[in-house]
This record gives structure tokens, C-alpha cells and sequence, in this order.
């Protein structure tokens, strides 16, 4: 009794109890568990539960033949490439548009697209006879266009909406030159205006260009003094050659006639095919261009060749002037009247000057020793502008001379120039149709506005050849 009295005690005293009870709880679970699983000891003879799956028809597979050498053809076993048969497109080649900014140059510009020298020198070389990559203005266009290497293989400069040029790697890693037009479309306007303060102000204030204005006083400076004679209320006229495509404008207003009042006479002025002006009766009003650049004939070392094949590569390299073996200091002359519209120095064609004449002409000096004029000044016709020399890539002291034509290079010891000083009797057919179409619009003009400023446009070229002009 003692001792039943003592286990109850213990059993059902404080924590024991629910010792006791958690213990008893674990030795019946894991009864239950032993005999519900029973462990074997060959996994083979675990069975899976049958389901009824149906057995697919069995394959035929075609008889194999005895096994030889020629059956050993494990290039058949291989999976065929869904692409081997896809015909495959080269990727276009990376292309770089460059934007210049002040202060560029193309040596920077190729340091800093990682371009090589190399390059750069055999660009410049294509460039010396077309001077079409420098200056560079800022806003300029230039494309780079590269091969997988990074190498470049094309080097474009956009000049305006209508043309852009392009050196393209030949075979030999030299580069040829290429150009790229869009056709442009033009009309003609007729202005009527009078003179309000000076010429200059009121001609700018009508439309016309600096260009423009230059040309008038230098067709009728021997006339009219601009200066002393004009005075306000003074009439003038003049027609203008627009070009645009797709309706934006490109390049400048080409001035075709011109008349204007000046104390009671009028004075008129009109383009012909040849760039030149002549009044209504066919005289020349601008001066002739000089054929030789220099005081006397020097002997042509080299000469004018738009076909020349470069004697190594075999492609295209023209000779687009004359070389004179003139010694180093010779005077070099202008060979009409016009402006100074660059003065550069380039690293094959050394020192050099371009020069625009009125018309359609102008002109280049290159290997210059001195320059003696500065870009945007006026020379005349025989002016001293530089001395020879022998700078960029030469062998020996020479002048290189070129002559320009409606921006095409042309042979100036045997092309046409104008020398005479009236237009030839199988040409005033046409000439006086121009003239007499000119005349009418800018009556037109006076007649429909009088007293105020006035207009007209006409669509289309009024003559093939005077079309031509400045293009």
C-alpha cells in the first residue's frame, strides 16, 4: 500500500506526467509504423501498381544490310543544319556620322575614331587635285563608313542638299573620288524695287546676295557710280535663277538681268551661256580672263589630264590643271576679276588659293611659296596674288594652275575662254530671245506694282543654255 501510495505520488506529481505520457504516446506510434511498413531487402522485387496503358504498333525499321565499309557513313547520321540552306546576308558595314564642331580637324577627327594615319594621308592624297575636305566649317556631315576590322573603307562630306562627295578604298588601299547629285529643280524671278538710303542696303533688303550685289558693280562700275550717282526713288530691276529640291532651297540665287535707272538712264545687263554679261547689243560688259597665270609662258612640265590612271594602282588619278616650271618666287597672277574665297594649306597640295570670277569661272594656285591676299578680298584681273614655290608633296619648284568651269576642272591652255568682247553672230539667236523674254518680266513687274515692290516667278529654264549657268 506504501508503495502504491509512492509511485502515484511520482507518476502524477509536477512534469513527470507529462513525460510519461509523451513517452507512452512515441512507443505506440512507432508500434504502428513497424507493422505497417515492412522493409525489404531486394529492390528488385519492388512491384508497381498495373495500369492499363495501350501498347503502341511496333516500328518498322528497314533491313539492314551486311555490314561493310561503304554502309559506315556517319556523315548521314548527322542531324542536317536547318540553316545550311538559307541564303546568307552579309551585314551592313558600321557607318560613323560625324557632326564637325569648332576647332576640328581630320587629323583629330581620325585620332579620335581610332582611324590610322595611313588612312588619313591616302584620303588627302585622293583629295589634292579635288580640295573638297577642308576647310571644315562647323555643322559639316561627314560619314565614316567602316569594314569588320574598323578600317575605313568610305569617307563622304555632304557640301549642300544636292551634292556630296565620297572616297571610296580601292583594291590597293589607295582611295577614288566620287560624286553624288540630286537633280534640282528651278524657276525665275523678276524684282521690281527702288532705292531706299543706298544701293547696298536696298538691294539686300530686295533679295539679292552679296555675291549678287558684287557682280552689279562690277558689270556696271565703268557706268554708274554707285556711291555718288543713286539717288532715293531711283528704279531697279533684276531676274533671278532659284534652285530647290523638294521645295527647299539650294544654293545661291544666280543673277541672270539686271536694269536699272539712274538719272534718267537706264543701264541693263544680261548673262549669256558663257557666264560673261553683255548689254542688249551684244557687248561684253565683263573683262577676259588672262590664259597664263603668270607674265610669261613657262614650260608646262605637266599637263592637263582628266583621264590620268594612277601608274601604280591602275585608278582613276586625274590631272585636273597645269603644271609650270616656274622657278621658286615667281609672281603669280589672277587671271580675271573675282573674290578670294579660300586661302588654306593643305598637306599635299601645300600653299594654295581658290579664286571665283563673275560667271561661272574660277580658279586654283597650288604649292604656293607666299600668299599675298587674304580670303574675301576683290583682286583684278593681272593683280600679283602669290609667289610660287614648292611646298606639299612635289619634286621640284612648279605652279599648279587649274581653271574651273561651272565647278568642273577644264584644260585652261585650250578650253574656250572668254576673250572676245561681243557675242559671236551664231550665238546672238538665242541670246536675243533670252534677252527679250528677261525684258518682258521685268516689265511685268513695274507695270502690275507700280511704285511698290513687286515680284514674278516663272517655273522652268527659259533656255537650255542659260540654264546652265553656275550649275
Amino acid at each position: 500500500m506504501q508503495f502504491i501510495t509512492r509511485l502515484s505520488r511520482w507518476a502524477l506529481s509536477g512534469p513527470r506526467a507529462w513525460l510519461s505520457i509523451i513517452f507512452a504516446t512515441f512507443v505506440v506510434l512507432l508500434f504502428v509504423y513497424r507493422s505497417l511498413v515492412s522493409p525489404t531487402e531486394n529492390p528488385k522485387e519492388y512491384v508497381l501498381p498495373s495500369v492499363d496503358i495501350e501498347t503502341p504498333a511496333p516500328i518498322e525499321l528497314p533491313p539492314v544490310s551486311a555490314n561493310t565499309d561503304e554502309d559506315n557513313d556517319y556523315d548521314s547520321l548527322i542531324t542536317t543544319d536547318p540553316l545550311q540552306n538559307v541564303e546568307a546576308v552579309p551585314a551592313p558595314l558600321p557607318s560613323i556620322e560625324y557632326v564637325i564642331k569648332s576647332g576640328d580637324t581630320l587629323a583629330r577627327i581620325f585620332a579620335r575614331l581610332g582611324l590610322p594615319r595611313e588612312s588619313l594621308y591616302a584620303v588627302l592624297e585622293a583629295d589634292q587635285e579635288y580640295l573638297v575636305l577642308e576647310p571644315l566649317l562647323p555643322n559639316d556631315k561627314f560619314t565614316f563608313k567602316l569594314d569588320e576590322n574598323g578600317d575605313l573603307v568610305e569617307l563622304t562630306r555632304r557640301l549642300d542638299m544636292s551634292k556630296s562627295v565620297s572616297y571610296v578604298q580601292h583594291d590597293n588601299g589607295g582611295y577614288s573620288y566620287e560624286e553624288h547629285i540630286k537633280p534640282i529643280t528651278y524657276n525665275h524671278e523678276a524684282v521690281h524695287s527702288k532705292i531706299v538710303g543706298n544701293f547696298y542696303l536696298s538691294a539686300k533688303k530686295a533679295g539679292l546676295s552679296d555675291t549678287n550685289i558684287l557682280i552689279i558693280n562690277d558689270v556696271l562700275k565703268g557706268r554708274v557710280n554707285f556711291r555718288k550717282d543713286l539717288r532715293a526713288g531711283d528704279a531697279f530691276d533684276f531676274v533671278v535663277k532659284k534652285g530647290s529640291i523638294d521645295g527647299v532651297k539650294v544654293g545661291e540665287d544666280q543673277l541672270e538681268a539686271l536694269e536699272i535707272t539712274v538719272k534718267g538712264q537706264t543701264y541693263r545687263a544680261f548673262v549669256h551661256s558663257d557666264g560673261r554679261f553683255y548689254d542688249e547689243s551684244g557687248n561684253s560688259l565683263t573683262p577676259a580672263l588672262l590664259r597664263w597665270p603668270t607674265r610669261k609662258q613657262y614650260r608646262i612640265s605637266s599637263p592637263f589630264n582628266a583621264n590620268r590612271l594612277h601608274p601604280i594602282t591602275g585608278h582613276p588619278a586625274p590631272h585636273n590643271g597645269v603644271d609650270l616650271a616656274t622657278p621658286s618666287g615667281t609672281e603669280v597672277l589672277a587671271t580675271g576679276d573675282g573674290v578670294v574665297t579660300r586661302v588654306a594649306t593643305h598637306k599635299y597640295a601645300g600653299k594654295y588659293i581658290v579664286i571665283d570670277y563673275t560667271g561661272p569661272y574660277g580658279s586654283r594656285f597650288l604649292h604656293l611659296s607666299k600668299i599675298l591676299v587674304k580670303k574675301g578680298q576683290q583682286v583684278k584681273r593681272g593683280q600679283v596674288i602669290a609667289l610660287s614655290g614648292n611646298t606639299g608633296r612635289t619634286t621640284g619648284a612648279h605652279l599648279h594652275y587649274e581653271l574651273h568651269i561651272r565647278g568642273r576642272p577644264v584644260n585652261p591652255m585650250t578650253t574656250d575662254i572668254p576673250t572676245t568682247q561681243s557675242i559671236p553672230k551664231n550665238q546672238r539667236r538665242d541670246y536675243d530671245a533670252n534677252v527679250s523674254m528677261w525684258v518682258s518680266m521685268m516689265a511685268s513687274t513695274k507695270a502690275e506694282f507700280s511704285g511698290t515692290d513687286a515680284r514674278l516667278e516663272l517655273d522652268g529654264d527659259l533656255d537650255s543654255d542659260v540654264s546652265e549657268v553656275s550649275e
